[in-house]
Formats: C-alpha cells, sequence, structure tokens
C-alpha cells in the first residue's frame, strides 16, 4: 500500500525529469543565474563581479577554473565559521573527501541549500526512478540496509566535519529512519568492522528489501552474513530483497560475485552518481549502464575535454560530443565555483543527456602512452575474473619504471574471494583484457614494443581493509584508489602483504 501510494506521489517529479530531454539548455542556464544572483555578494562574487555576468561565456571567461588547492584557503576559514565567503551565509558542514591516499584530507563544503536541492533530493529522485521502472516493486513493504560512515565531529568554531554519509544521517527526515537499517547508534560505530558484527544479529531478523552503498564494503558483510548464518546465498535470509543501488566505485567486478551470493536472479543493480561535491545523476534504464544527468539540482556542469591536448577549452554541456572523455567541471549551491571534481565521463546520449564514469582525472596510468584510466581497468578485472571464475574483492595497480635491461610495466595487487589456482593465467588474461578495452595499451603492449607483461601480486586476505583502518580511512564511504602513477600506495601496501 505505501510503496503504491509513494508511486502516485513520485508521477509528476518522473514527468519533470523525462522532460530533460527537451529543454537541458534552458534549465542548466537557470541554475548559472541564480548561482550567481545568490553569490553576488559573498566574497568571491564581489572578486569576479558577479553581477555584471550576464551569460555562460562570460562566466567561463572571468572565472578560472579551480582546483581544491586554489579553493583551501577559502574552505579554511568557513570553517572556522567565516560567513559570505564561497556561498551566502554561512556553512556549518563539510564532507571529508574519500579515495585518496593525500595525508591531507579534502572538506566539501555543503550549505543547507545543497542537502536540500542536491543530496536529499537526489535521494529521493532515485526512489522516484527506480519505481518508475519497476511496476511491480514493494520497495516500502520492508527495510533499506544502507552502509555509511555514521560518525562526524564539531570543532572548536561549531562547524560539522565528517564523511557525507555521516552528515547525511544527522539531517537525515524522522520517516526515512523508518525505513533505515542498521538503527542509528550501530550507524553511527566509526570502526567497521565492529559496526559490522553488531548490526547483523539485528538485520538478519529485519525483512531487508532494498540496500544501497559502495559494492566493496557490502562484499565484506555479505559474507560475514553467510558465514554467521550458515545460509547458501542471501536470498534464504531476506527473500524479498529486491534492488541494490550502489555508487562509489564500478560494480562490474563485483557483478556477478553479487549474483552468486544473492542467489535471487531477480535483483536489481541501480547506479547512482553521488559524492561528497554534490548528488549528479542516476540510471533511468536497467539495460543501460549510462546514468542520466540531474540538471535541477542547484549544479551548472562544464565539461573539458581530455582528447584535446592541454589547450582543450571548457565547454558548456550542450556542446558536448558523444564519445568524447571529459573532465566533470561544476558550480554549485554549497559555493564550488567552476570546480574540477577529479572525475572523467563520457557522453553515450545527448537527448537526454547521458554518461559513464570512465575515470579519474589523476587515477590512471599513462607511463608511455598507454592512457589506462579507472573503466578500462574496472572491465578487464571483471572480464579476466567471469574467464577465470573468481571473484575479486579489491585491486589497485602502478607503473615500473624501465631500466637497463628491462621495459616498463604495470604492477597490480588485487585481492581475491579465493585465488586463482594459476595467478600466471589470471595475468595474461587481464592482459588480454585489457588490450581489448583499450587500443593505445594494446599498441604499447604489442611485440613488448612498450611495455612487458603486467606483474600480478595476490594480496592477503583483508589487505586493503588493514590498510584503510590503518589510515584512518575505516567505514562505508572509504574507497581504495585504483591506478595510481605514485608508488608510495602500492609500496606500503607490498610491505603489509608480507
Amino acid at each position: 500500500m505505501i510503496t503504491t501510494i509513494a508511486r502516485k506521489c513520485f508521477s509528476e517529479r518522473i514527468k519533470t525529469i523525462n522532460s530533460f530531454s527537451d529543454n537541458a539548455d534552458h534549465i542548466q542556464k537557470i541554475q548559472l543565474v541564480n548561482l550567481l544572483k545568490e553569490s553576488r555578494h559573498t566574497e568571491f562574487g564581489k572578486q569576479f563581479n558577479f553581477n555584471e555576468i550576464k551569460s555562460p561565456q562570460q562566466f567561463s571567461e572571468r572565472v578560472p577554473v579551480q582546483t581544491y588547492d586554489q579553493i583551501r584557503s577559502y574552505v579554511d576559514r568557513m570553517i572556522k565559521g567565516e560567513k559570505d565567503v564561497l556561498w551566502r551565509g554561512r556553512i556549518k558542514c563539510f564532507a571529508q573527501s574519500s579515495g585518496t591516499t593525500d595525508s591531507k584530507s579534502k572538506f566539501i563544503p555543503v550549505s543547507d541549500d545543497s542537502f536540500r536541492t542536491m543530496h536529499f533530493k537526489g535521494g529521493s529522485d532515485t526512489v522516484a526512478m527506480y519505481l518508475n521502472l519497476n511496476p511491480t516493486s514493494q520497495f516500502f513493504s520492508g527495510k533499506s540496509l544502507t552502509l555509511g560512515a555514521g560518525h562526524s565531529y564539531v570543532n572548536n568554531y561549531g562547524s560539522h566535519l565528517g564523511l557525507l554519509s555521516g552528515l547525511l544521517n544527522e539531517r537525515m527526515m524522522p520517516l526515512a529512519k523508518v525505513f533505515r537499517q542498521p538503527r542509528h547508534s550501530i550507524c553511527m560505530i566509526p570502526d567497521f568492522t565492529e559496526k559490522m558484527e553488531r548490526m547483523i544479529p539485528e538485520i538478519i531478523k529485519k525483512d531487508i528489501v532494498s540496500f544501497s552503498g559502495i559494492p566493496s564494503w557490502f562484499q565484506i558483510l555479505f559474507a560475514r552474513i553467510l558465514e554467521v548464518t550458515g545460509e547458501k546465498n542471501l536470498s534464504a535470509i531476506w527473500p524479498n530483497m529486491e534492488v541494490f543501488i550502489h555508487g562509489g566505485v564500478s560494480f562490474d567486478p563485483y557483478r556477478e560475485m553479487f549474483r552468486s551470493m544473492i542467489g535471487n536472479d531477480k535483483m536489481n543493480f541501480f547506479e547512482v552518481y553521488n559524492a561528497s561535491e554534490g548528488f549528479f545523476s542516476m540510471q533511468n534504464d536497467f539495460n543501460d549502464p549510462a546514468m542520466l544527468l540531474m540538471l535541477d539540482y542547484g549544479t551548472y556542469y562544464e565539461f573539458q575535454s581530455l582528447d584535446d591536448g592541454d589547450n582543450s577549452r571548457v565547454i558548456p554541456l550542450w556542446e558536448v560530443e558523444l564519445g568524447k572523455s571529459y573532465a566533470m567541471i561544476l558550480s554549485n549551491n554549497s559555493g564550488l565555483w567552476r570546480y574540477n571534481i577529479g572525475d572523467v565521463v563520457t557522453f553515450t546520449s545527448v537527448k537526454p543527456y547521458k554518461f559513464v564514469i570512465s575515470g579519474r582525472t589523476k587515477h590512471f596510468l599513462n607511463l608511455c602512452g598507454e592512457e589506462l584510466m579507472v573503466g578500462n581497468s574496472d572491465a578487464a578485472i571483471a572480464r579476466a575474473s567471469e574467464l577465470c571464475n573468481v571473484h575479486v574483492l579489491n585491486y589497485t595497480a602502478t607503473v615500473v619504471l624501465p631500466t637497463n635491461d628491462k621495459r616498463a610495466r604495470h604492477q597490480w595487487l588485487i585481492e581475491f574471494v579465493t585465488p586463482p589456482s594459476d595467478p600466471d593465467y589470471f595475468s595474461r588474461i587481464l592482459d588480454e583484457s585489457l588490450c581489448e578495452q583499450n587500443s593505445d595499451y594494446e599498441s604499447k603492449r604489442a611485440r613488448n614494443v612498450a611495455l612487458d607483461a603486467p606483474s600480478v601480486h595476490v594480496a592477503r586476505s583483508g589487505l586493503f581493509v588493514d590498510w584503510l583502518k590503518k589510515h584512518n580511512k575505516d567505514g562505508g564511504q572509504q574507497k581504495i584508489p585504483r591506478l595510481s602513477e605514485k608508488r608510495e600506495f602500492m609500496d606500503e601496501l607490498l610491505s603489509m602483504n608480507q
């Protein structure tokens, strides 16, 4: 009954989302006008004369593209309580970015406006879209299990700092808490292992219908639940489970493993793109991995082509081309202005605007022109796992520089559920799969002209989780860097793997 009522309530919103195809440019221009208007009296707005900007072109000409290092000083002052710096009024919440090995944390401002118009609206739209795609859903007949970091802390200036999921937990509407598991006191436990052990006795007794979180952490939880209960699959515990809403990392390396653990061919997998910087997109078709760009969340999007060299210009949404790789640049109602989020997207449709996440601007391997992106590595890992009948929990890769008598190569560290009986064979299949995914990699590997075959090291069980704990990155929102040309991360992991 509740699901039926909810579907009717969401129907108008679905009509609005469907209209994105016809008026995307207009919606985006309105977002920019509103952002400039609301921030014209801030320090940043006065510095760049927001009140004089009349067009997207003027905006791009006057305001430079920003990285976190360039806004750090502004954010530090905001954390100390200063008002009207990047966004009007005072921002009291700052989301600590995850998935980085940088010893200096990044704290992304999250305004009250963005909580309302991005994060909570994105969560509501996710449910609306899923119900629209699944007419037989009984989404609200049971509970929703969400994994995230529940804790945050308040500094001496009254600012709240922590992972986004923790900040969202503290502001969740009472109605949403009725359906959510685990209970709030368990969500607040910072140590993931302790949180997992505390939640399992409770959640296995609940009727869990939906799940949401990062796949790598859910895999650990699901494996432990099967171990504790002795059941062969999760459907024996939760017969009404119907959807896993995932994001944060590519789901491709986990898909078959999840299907095996769930034991239910009717399970739906639904991807969203939600980050500390905002909620950006979601699937609108179960059979299409590309996600629909959400245009009315208080965010103005621009894109910089990575296919045109260092001098490529930043373009508005309505100038993007299919098949090109773009770094996403955003301006939003938390005070991020022309901010390079670091993610790389490739558009598969422009009516409506849909894309896949194809990598990170800083997470790639390009030792000799191979230009290997995370999208390539995720797909290759998934393909090699399928052909070798293994399941990968986590992985990372880096480069090995050439010496006088050896060519350059890539070095991989992979944690399996059960290690392959022949690691060398898995390595060969991975290499072949990378060649299939990336023509530049294939050309550099041909006859070992520039790259030698990759070396694969098998990680001990729990290695990556141990590294996260060591660096105080334990929790359901944290991610392992997939590709990095800096060896420090790999060298530390190899040392811990001994």
